[in-house]
């Protein structure tokens, strides 16, 4: 679709005007995107309630104009040479209310996920340890049921509020969200719609041993995910490496003792080591890898990170990445493409 025409940007423009809906124009992606890659959006709109949220969701569906949903933007890819129409943005939708005596925290949609693990240390409420480095929002995290360390969003969610596409406010349970690995029914039959709030239900911990646990996996983080580039965590669910290995029986061979002696028994070092660039380097001897500028992390094989080289060598990579793990790992990462 590209671009807006100006008969259909004026009508947006005023919609939210009336509606007292913040807007921002001709927004450059590749400046405020977590990944720093895009082309132009040329509407941001930011509701501050559910009623908004709804509401702006009709307007758009009944006037036939196509939008995309963002939170954090940490898990998405958005196109060098791509012009985005309209996106709809959770950012101004952040409110976290704890009632400590019921274990309940209700979190708005927009809201990040290390700001609930936070929330929930404070009320000294366990089971949210694991999203403490996770930079997506709630809203984000429920689309593809974030998860770390063995916890996942649903363990602990009650309930989330939908502003659906058809202009309804509806409250879905969580057998309605449907909710598997990285996966929810808003990948699928509710498509287009918006997290709102969710309200989440926890048992009493120890501070202490939340705390230890959140220090614990955030070092952990840091040890194994790339910092120093802008990248979107882990590009695939599920390891590379292991389906790599299942296709050439040397790499198997190599790999596993790569892990053992690294990773299990360290020997020669106190501490696994912080890259994988060995590793990586057999990988791109093994097999038919080809790049311009190093599309991936020295960390792991499965971080993508922007050293400038452009979308096109980014996506070609993860296509080629497909290939060769011929499916064994979905894609994580979301490709925005035009519409």
């Amino acid at each position: 679709m590209g671009l807006l025409t100006d008969n259909n940007f004026s009508l947006i423009q005023n919609y939210c005007l009336e509606h007292d809906i913040f807007f921002e124009k001709d927004v450059e992606l590749s400046k405020v995107s977590y990944m720093k890659t895009g082309g132009r959006a040329h509407l941001v709109l930011k509701p501050r309630s559910s009623e908004q949220a709804a509401g702006l969701l009709g307007f758009l569906t009944q006037n036939g104009l196509g939008y995309k949903i963002i939170g954090n933007t940490s898990n998405l890819l958005f196109l060098d040479d791509v012009d985005y129409p309209v996106l709809i943005s959770s950012a101004a939708m952040t409110d976290i209310v704890l009632d400590q005596s019921q274990g309940r925290i209700v979190v708005q949609g927009g809201a990040l996920m290390p700001d609930l693990s936070r929330a929930a240390l404070s009320g000294c409420l366990a089971g949210f340890e694991g999203l403490e480095g996770i930079p997506g929002t709630i809203g984000g995290g429920i689309f593809m049921n974030a998860g770390a360390y063995g916890a996942e969003l649903k363990d602990k969610l009650i309930e989330a509020e939908l502003a659906l596409p058809d202009g309804s406010l509806r409250h879905f349970s969580l057998a309605d969200l449907q909710l598997s690995h990285r996966s929810s029914v808003l990948r699928r039959e509710a498509s287009g719609s918006f997290v709102c709030s969710a309200t989440f239900q926890a048992k009493t911990g120890d501070e202490r041993k939340i705390f230890g646990k959140m220090e614990l996996f955030h070092a952990k983080r840091h040890k194994y995910q790339d910092f120093m580039y802008p990248n979107l965590g882990s590009i695939f669910s599920g390891s590379p490496y292991r389906a790599l290995s299942a296709r050439d029986r040397y790499f198997k061979l190599m790999s596993a003792a790569y892990y053992l002696l690294n990773y299990e028994l360290r020997l020669f070092r106190r501490e696994s080591p912080i890259n994988r660039r060995w590793l990586n380097d057999l990988v791109l001897k093994r097999f038919p890898l080809r790049y311009q500028h190093q599309p991936f992390s020295d960390k792991t094989l499965n971080c993508l990170v922007n050293r400038g080289q452009g979308t096109k060598e980014m996506v070609r990579f993860i296509r080629q990445m497909e290939e060769l793990t011929s499916g064994l790992v979905p894609l994580e990462n979301e490709i925005v493409e035009e519409f």
